[in-house]
């Protein structure tokens, strides 16, 4: 089933991201007026500091991202992504009112990376060492009335802290609570169920809350369902001596949680004093149950279900770290559309909003809260601060997230450098305490202990085995569903494939053999490795694309570039195990870093950089999307080809597809799991895909020679004004011929005139090698295509015009 999204659908998304485990105790976002000082000075903590010459902005905020690419000054490397990093202080005035008497004032920060100390008036308030995870702070003693300082700062001071490009600066949201002093903490309710049917749904409250023993205190909840009913309810009295307070109760009829039918409910927790209304605290839940086995692999609500998924890191190219919430929503909706029905966050917690996101469209969510342990695997990482911090922290994660019902299982870790079984046990007894309902696994083995995983040293702790590359190698599922037929196995980071959007090559290319990653050079014995990978085919005997061969950044979009299988065999495979629960490929979208220069990202994701489909895409929805489809490759512009036979490559759902060239059918053919190929002599014109359900035509595709380039088309992607968030607009953009045809190989550089209430978020055109300065007015076209993202600011007109040297320019009212 193919779910269908609206701006009246996303309307109410963002209704949802703003009230979501939030309560009656006031809560202020805190994004707005902030000001920047890139450098470190012990004086910037003071209350005192004139900080009226720093820079003002909004949050979420990324430093680096607006920084400038170097191979080599910012001491930034290949894996963080050759952007400056450094430190940077923030600093916001609070003016306190009477109207907060015998209030407790908290401040919560969703994100600060890497490091972060926050002061309040000249007084340190806390600090936090790991990134990802939010941080909250009670700075009630810390104010005064009146005027006061918050001063944060951000301590990148040490770049090499992540494995791929990870942002720097507050990129998340900030709020202010205030609270009653009796009230129920942000994460304090626990919703758990049990007994789940179509009939019915037994569930349970557990909420941690401490009150006083001068008034009488009671817990009220109530469940309401979307259509804003109330299906139950019931309370509790409250008692000094208590701490902990669990109300178990049931509904009738549940609408039942899955990606076909997201259904949430809201859950409303509220404390009473006196019969007087003190504290209320609100978050979406879901019904659902999720069973594994080593037979029948994942059952969601007890029937068997594949995880269709991909690995994803929690940037978003042009604007780093710092994703607003219409981008986030755009590429979830992305990816949903495709037939994905879940992610896994690789390799860190992501964002509160992603997982709200998530339980309203219906993806499973792979949660992963580590990428190493104890030992850094890149230098400055979070193994440095790991022995004092991972139970605090993870505690926090758990508790965070344990509520959503897209949420299906933990990891607690990715090809862990020497991993010990001690560290293991500790982690997974702290989840499985903390979150019994939920199975605990891990991303791959130890990379440096060779390709062959060690099972019982490394996996057999967990409750379901997780395979990254070496679940792509011939015979590996084989060998260890023999030796281990009781255990549960998932492929937590498999395919890896590489493709560049809009650049095609008919001969095979295997990364160990052609296109060495960093990590690999000097290691290479492709006679010994060859053995150990799926054949692809070559399309051709000659390659039919020599010219792209001189780039070995590029790679080809045919499903023929890969580490050891391609996409469909992959598929294949995971499909016919059904005591595997799925995969996760490697992964979604292009991603910063991770990329040796002069190259800005690799090409591991099926969507580029800038957020734009390439064939893989269309691949991945013809194997997971059951709504008929063809999609056709490559382009049909290939000047001076003529008569050469070019390899047409179809992806479809369908039952057969029939190919014409300029009215000329060139055949038929029926699709059997397997991919469609035609050799076709290169002519200019017009060819075209039919696809045919029970004898009718269901779905198109075609491609037109495209002749000189002419304008520049335009595709607008709305986000949506809100009193909290102003909106981003994304614009997708094409350089056409008169006929609208996209001409694929055009580099044409555009400009970007912005007038009336618009601000230029960033700009991007997917080019791994092309180190784009993503806040400039500019951006030069890849393979005929780039994308820039704009916010309004204010309502009101808005005007956007685009031109670009010998191009019919684009005005367009926003």
């Amino acid at each position: 089933m193919r779910i269908r999204f609206s701006i009246r659908n996303f309307s109410l998304l963002v209704f949802v991201l703003l009230t979501a485990a939030l309560s009656a105790s006031d809560y202020i976002l805190l994004n707005r007026n902030w000001r920047f000082m890139s450098g470190d000075s012990v004086i910037y903590s003071l209350k005192e500091l004139d900080d009226s010459d720093w820079r003002k902005l909004d949050l979420p905020h990324d430093w680096s991202i607006e920084g400038e690419y170097h191979p080599s000054k910012h001491i930034s490397d290949w894996q963080s992504g050759f952007l400056p990093a450094g430190a940077g202080w923030y600093r916001r005035e609070l003016v306190v009112d009477k109207g907060w008497n015998k209030k407790r004032i908290i401040l919560h920060a969703d994100g600060i990376y890497p490091l972060s100390a926050i002061w309040v008036n000249g007084q340190k308030a806390g600090e936090n060492f790991n990134g990802y995870i939010g941080q909250s702070y009670d700075i009630t003693n810390f104010l005064v009335r009146g005027r006061n300082q918050i001063a944060i700062r951000v301590d990148h001071t040490k770049p090499l802290s992540g494995r791929w490009y990870a942002g720097s600066g507050i990129y998340r949201n900030v709020w202010l609570q205030v609270a009653d002093p009796v009230h129920i903490g942000r994460d304090d309710v626990w919703f758990r169920t049990s007994e789940i049917s179509q009939d019915r749904a037994k569930y349970a409250v557990q909420i941690d809350l401490k009150v006083d023993g001068d008034a009488l205190y009671e817990l009220k909840t109530e469940v309401i369902n979307k259509y804003g009913l109330i299906v139950d309810n019931s309370k509790i009295k409250c008692y000094e001596s208590d701490t902990v307070y669990k109300i178990e109760s049931e509904i009738k009829k549940p609408s039942l949680w899955s990606p076909d039918t997201p259904d949430t409910y809201k859950l409303r927790v509220m404390v009473y004093r006196n019969g007087k209304e003190i504290d209320k605290h609100e978050q979406l839940i879901g019904f659902r149950s999720i069973s594994f086995s080593a037979d029948q692999g994942f059952l969601l609500n007890g029937e068997p279900l594949k995880f269709k998924g991909v690995c994803d890191h929690h940037t978003a190219g042009a604007v780093g770290a710092a994703v607003p919430d219409d981008v986030l929503y755009y590429r979830l909706k992305l990816l949903k559309n495709m037939g994905c029905n879940a992610i896994r966050t690789a390799h860190n917690p992501f964002s509160r909003e992603f997982y709200t996101l998530c339980d309203t469209l219906g993806i499973m969510v792979m949660n992963e809260g580590l990428d190493g342990w104890d030992t850094p695997k890149a230098k400055d990482d979070y193994g440095n601060y790991f022995q004092e911090n991972w139970k605090k922290d993870l505690t926090r994660f758990i508790k965070r997230d344990r509520n959503h019902p897209s949420v299906i299982l933990w990891s607690i870790g990715n090809e862990v450098y020497n991993p010990s079984e001690a560290v293991q046990s500790r982690l997974v007894k702290l989840f499985h305490e903390l979150d019994p309902d939920r199975p605990v696994t891990q991303g791959g083995a130890d990379p440096t202990r060779g390709m062959k995983a060690d099972y019982e040293s490394e996996f057999l702790a967990l409750d379901i085995v997780g395979f990254n590359g070496n679940g792509e190698e011939v015979g590996e599922f084989e060998r260890f569903h023999e030796k281990y037929p009781d255990v549960c196995a998932i492929a937590t980071e498999v395919p890896h494939t590489y493709q560049t959007r809009g650049v095609y090559r008919t001969k095979t290319q295997w990364r160990r053999r052609d296109f060495p990653a960093p990590w690999e050079k000097g290691d290479i014995n492709w006679d010994k490795f060859k053995y150990r990978v799926f054949p692809i085919p070559d399309l051709a005997t000659e390659e039919c694309f020599p010219e792209e061969k001189a780039n070995i950044y590029y790679q080809s979009s045919y499903d023929n570039a890969s580490v050891r299988i391609s996409i469909r065999k992959s598929w294949q495979r995971t499909t016919s195990f059904p005591w595997l629960m799925g995969e996760f490929r490697w992964g979604s979208f292009d991603y910063l870093g991770e990329a040796e220069w002069p190259q800005r990202c690799g090409n591991f994701g099926i969507i580029d950089v800038a957020g734009i489909p390439k064939d893989a895409y269309y691949l991945y929805k013809s194997l997971w999307n059951p709504e008929p489809m063809v999609h056709l490759l490559p382009h049909w512009t290939h000047e001076g080809k003529e008569n050469t036979l070019i390899p047409m490559v179809v992806y479809t759902n369908c039952d057969s597809v029939n190919l014409s060239l300029n009215g000329r059918s060139l055949g038929t053919q029926k699709y059997a799991d397997e991919q469609l190929v035609w050799q076709v002599p290169y002519e200019k014109g017009v060819i075209r895909v039919k696809g045919y359900q029970d004898g009718k035509i269901v779905a198109e595709d075609s491609a037109r020679t495209a002749g000189e380039a002419f304008t520049i088309g335009t595709k607008i992607t709305r986000g949506l004004a809100n009193s909290l968030h102003p909106e981003v607009i994304r614009i997708d953009l094409s350089i056409i011929d008169k006929e609208g045809t996209i001409c694929p190989y055009a580099s044409d550089l555009l400009q970007f005139e912005l007038s009336g209430h618009l601000e230029l978020v960033g700009v991007d055109n997917g080019d791994p090698i092309d180190m784009v300065a993503y806040k400039q007015n500019s951006c030069k076209s890849f393979r005929g295509k780039s994308m820039l993202l704009v916010r309004k600011i204010k309502r009101g007109n808005a005007i956007l015009r685009i031109h670009g040297n010998g191009l019919e320019s684009v005005q367009l009212k926003m």
